[in-house]
C-alpha cells in the first residue's frame, strides 16, 4: 500500500486507529502490527532507519523485533514474525515546512534528534506553554549571512536555515538521544510580522527559564579558540595569585608582551559580543556555555577574568585589552538586590542608551530586544509597561512612541531628553527637521554617556517636576522651564584624548599648548594665566574651579568612586576636586602660567592628576566647551552653536540647549541636547524664579 507524505493511522483489527504516522524521507519503511505498534504518535525519522515515538521512551516492539534492530535499509520492506501488514511509504520530495498559527501564550521548541556527524539534521517542532516550557537550551548566535543555504528535516517537511544556525545545531546535536533547544530562526515564523511581534515579548522568559544557554561563536576557521580559551584560564590562575609581580608592574613576567594578550582580544572582538539581542540572552542568572569550533568555555570563567582585570588599568591600557563590554553584558537583565551604582539600570531609557553601541540588523530591535528588561516591570511608568513590539511600525514610529511614553509616564525626570544625541542638527534658520522630532532619541546614534543618568547628584530643576504635553498629530512637545542665557562662543569638538597631555609639535616648532590652556584662552578669554582668585560670573566662586568643574561634569565620576556617602555640594569635596585639577594643570602647562597658590595646592593638597583627567575625558569626549553672554561656562552637545539658548526645563537634572526655529509669529525650538552649566546645577534657576529675576516660559519643541 504506497502512501505519500503522510499516513493517518494504521490498520488494527480491521479499523484505522487514532494514531498518526508522520514521515519525512525519500523512502521510508514502517512495520505495522497490533503487537509491535500500538496507538502511538510517531514523530521524527532519520534517513535509512525508523525512530521510536519521542514522547514514550518506554515503548518496546515485540520480543522478536528488539529495539536495537528496529532499523531498515533505505527502500526495503521491514516486518517482524508477528506482523500482519507491511506498509511501504514513498516520499520523493519533502514539502517546505509550513508554520501554523501559535495559540496565545505558547512557543515552539525544537527537539533536535540525535545522529552521527555525517547524517542530516532532523528534529521535531512542538508547542509548549511559555511559562511551563520544560527543560530547554536556548541558542545565542550571530545570524551572519541570512541566505537560507541549509536545511533541517522535520516530520513530512524540511525547513531552510542559514549556514550559521546549521553549523550550530550540528555542533550541539547529541550522537544518541534528543536535545530540546530554542532557536529564533526556527522557532519563530520569521515571515510573519504579527507572530514575530508576539514572540519577542516572550524572549526574556525563554532565556530566564533555560536549563542552560548555549552560545555559538562559529566554526573557528582561523583556529583561534583553543589559544583564546587557554589564555583566559591561564590568566585566571595568575589573577588569583596577587603575589605575581605582573600585577604591580606590567614590565615583568612572561605576560608582559603585547602579542601574548592577543588571544584574549581576539575573543572579545568576536562579532557575537556586539550583537544587540545577546544582552537579554546572556544577561540572566542561567549558566551559559561558549562554544567556538571544538572548544568550550563557561561564560562565568570569561566574565570573572574580565572583572578582575578591572583592578589593573595599566595592564588593559598597555596591552590594549577592552573588557568593559564583557562586564556590561554580565547579568544585565538581573535586578540588583540592593541599592548600588547599578541603580541606573532601573531606568529603561538609560538601558536603551547604554545598548546603543550594539549592532542589529533591524533598528527597531534596539527597542524590542530590551522589552524584557526588569526596568519596565519594576518601574513606575505605566505607559512603558504597555509597550509592545510591533514590526508593522517604522523605526521612526517605534522611537517616537517610546519617547512619548517615557516622557508622559515619568513624573520625576527628563532622562528621555537627556538621551537625545544628534549627529547633526539644522541651523537656526531651518524651520523643519526631517525624520524624528528633535526631542526623540535616535538610538542608532551614539556619542557618549548620559549626564542626566538617574544616579547623578545634579538637580538643575531643584524641586520642580516635569510639566509637559505632547500633541499626538504634530508631535510638538510643550514643556515649561526657565531661559537662562545664550551661547556666545564655543570650541571645536573635544576629542577623547584632549586632556591626555600636550600634542607633539612638528619638528622645529614650539610645543603645542595643551587643550586645557587653549580653551582657557580662546573660549574663557583669560590671557593672564591660571589663578584661583579670579571670580566666576555672578559671584559664583573661583573662575578656575568653575572652569575645571565644567569640563569634568562636576567631577561626578570621582564623587561616585571615592565619596558617594558624602555631601556632593560640601566644601570639603570641592577642595579635593580643586586639588585634583591643580595637580593636572602642573603636568601640562608651563609653570610660569600657573599662580603660586595653585602650584602650592597641587603640591600639598593631595591632588591626583589622573583622577581629574579620567573625569574630564569621560565627560567632555565628543562634546564642546562654551561660554554664554553673561560669562557662564557650558559643556554642551557636539552640535551646539553660537546663538543657542541655555534653559532649565522643569524636571531636568541638567540644563538643556535649545535652538530657535521661529516661523512667522510662532516661536519653535529644536532640542540640541543636555548640558552642564556651572552655577545652575542645584536649583539656582528656580531660586531666581522665586525672586522674580527670571520668568517661567513654555517651550514648544519640534
Amino acid at each position: 500500500m504506497p502512501y505519500s507524505r503522510q499516513l493517518r493511522g494504521f490498520l488494527v483489527a480491521g479499523k484505522w486507529t487514532a494514531a498518526t504516522v508522520l514521515l519525512g524521507l525519500p523512502w521510508m519503511v514502517v512495520a505495522v502490527s497490533t503487537k509491535c505498534l500500538p496507538q502511538y504518535i510517531y514523530q521524527g525519522t532519520f534517513p535509512g532507519r525508523v525512530v521510536y515515538p519521542l514522547h514514550d521512551p518506554a515503548f518496546q516492539p515485540c520480543g522478536d523485533f528488539p529495539r536495537s534492530a528496529f532499523h531498515a535499509e533505505m527502500g526495503l520492506p521491514l516486518s517482524c514474525t508477528c506482523g500482519r501488514r507491511t506498509l511501504t511509504v514513498q516520499d520523493d520530495q519533502p514539502d517546505a515546512y509550513t508554520y501554523q498559527p501559535l495559540p496565545d501564550g505558547t512557543i515552539r521548541i525544537l527537539t533536535l534528534l540525535g545522529g552521527n556527524p555525517d547524517e542530516p539534521l532532523t528534529g521535531v517542532l512542538e508547542l509548549a506553554a511559555v511559562d511551563n516550557a520544560g527543560a530547554h537550551e536556548p541558542l545565542s548566535y550571530v545570524w551572519g549571512d541570512d541566505t537560507l543555504t541549509h536545511k533541517i528535516r522535520l516530520p513530512a517537511a524540511e525547513l531552510r536555515i542559514t549556514a550559521s544556525l546549521y553549523h550550530a545545531l550540528r555542533r550541539l546535536r547529541l550522537q544518541k538521544g534528543p536535545r530540546r533547544v530554542w532557536a529564533d530562526q526556527i522557532c519563530i515564523n520569521q515571515g510573519d510580522e504579527v507572530e514575530r511581534s508576539q514572540q519577542v515579548q516572550f524572549m526574556n522568559q525563554i532565556y530566564q527559564g533555560a536549563s542552560r544557554v548555549q552560545v555559538w561563536l562559529g566554526l573557528d576557521e582561523q583556529h583561534l579558540a583553543e589559544e583564546a580559551f587557554g589564555f583566559v584560564r591561564r590568566l585566571a590562575g595568575l589573577l588569583a595569585d596577587k603575589r605575581r609581580p605582573i600585577f604591580e608592574s606590567a614590565s615583568t613576567d612572561e605576560l608582559a608582551e603585547e602579542p601574548t594578550w592577543k588571544p584574549l582580544q581576539n575573543l572579545i572582538d568576536h562579532p557575537w559580543f556586539q550583537r544587540g539581542w545577546i544582552v537579554q540572552e546572556i544577561g540572566t542568572r542561567r549558566p551559559a556555555t561558549l562554544t567556538w569550533g571544538k572548544a568550550e568555555m563557561e561564560w562565568d570563567e570569561l566574565h570573572d577574568v574580565c572583572e578582575r582585570l578591572t583592578e589593573y588599568h595599566h595592564l588593559r591600557v598597555k596591552f590594549k585589552v577592552t573588557t568593559a563590554e564583557i562586564k556590561y553584558l554580565y547579568r544585565r537583565f538581573v535586578e540588583p538586590e540592593e541599592a548600588s551604582r547599578h541603580d541606573n539600570r532601573f531606568s529603561f531609557l538609560y538601558e536603551l542608551h547604554r545598548a546603543r553601541h550594539l549592532k542589529v540588523t533591524d533598528d527597531r530591535d534596539r527597542v524590542f530586544a530590551m522589552l524584557g528588561h526588569y526596568s519596565i516591570r519594576a518601574g513606575r511608568n505605566s505607559e512603558l509597561k504597555a509597550l509592545r513590539a510591533d514590526y508593522s511600525s517604522s523605526v521612526e514610529e517605534v522611537y517616537t512612541d517610546v519617547a512619548a511614553r517615557a516622557l508622559i509616564g515619568d513624573g520625576e525626570s527628563l532622562i528621555t531628553l537627556g538621551a537625545v544625541q544628534h549627529a547633526r542638527l539644522p541651523s537656526a534658520a531651518a524651520e523643519t527637521r526631517q525624520g524624528l522630532p528633535s526631542w526623540v532619541p535616535d538610538w542608532r546614534i551614539h556619542h557618549g554617556h548620559i549626564m542626566s543618568e538617574p544616579t547623578s547628584p545634579h538637580r538643575a530643576c531643584g524641586p520642580k517636576k516635569p510639566n509637559l504635553s505632547i500633541d499626538c498629530d504634530s508631535k510638538v512637545l510643550e514643556i515649561r522651564g526657565i531661559k537662562i542665557d545664550r551661547i556666545v562662543a564655543c570650541s571645536d569638538l573635544l576629542e577623547k584624548g584632549a586632556f591626555h597631555g600636550r600634542r607633539k609639535a612638528a619638528e622645529g616648532e614650539d610645543m603645542v599648548q595643551a587643550a586645557v590652556q587653549v580653551l582657557w584662552t580662546d573660549i574663557c578669554g583669560k590671557t593672564n594665566g591660571f589663578a584661583i582668585g579670579d571670580e566666576y560670573a555672578g559671584g559664583g566662586g573661583s573662575n578656575f574651579f568653575a572652569y575645571t568643574q565644567t569640563l569634568s561634569n562636576g567631577c561626578v565620576t570621582i564623587y561616585w568612586r571615592d565619596h558617594a556617602l558624602e555631601d556632593y555640594h560640601g566644601a570639603a569635596l570641592q577642595e579635593k576636586w580643586l586639588a585634583h585639577a591643580a595637580a593636572y594643570l602642573t603636568t601640562v602647562v608651563d609653570e610660569a602660567a600657573i599662580s603660586t597658590e595653585l602650584r602650592l595646592l597641587a603640591d600639598q593638597g593631595g591632588g591626583d592628576a589622573q583622577k581629574w583627567v579620567r573625569a574630564a575625558t569621560g565627560a567632555s569626549s565628543e562634546r564642546k566647551f562654551a561660554r554664554t553672554t553673561k560669562g557662564y561656562y557650558v559643556l554642551g552637545p557636539g552640535v551646539i552653536e553660537e546663538g543657542d539658548v541655555v534653559c532649565v526645563l522643569f524636571g531636568g537634572k541638567m540644563p538643556f540647549c535649545l535652538r530657535s526655529c521661529t516661523s512667522g509669529s510662532q516661536q519653535r525650538y529644536l532640542l540640541v541636547g543636555e548640558c552642564y552649566m556651572h552655577g545652575f546645577m542645584n536649583g539656582e534657576a528656580v531660586d531666581m524664579l522665586e525672586r522674580g529675576e527670571v520668568q517661567e516660559e513654555v517651550f514648544k519643541i519640534i
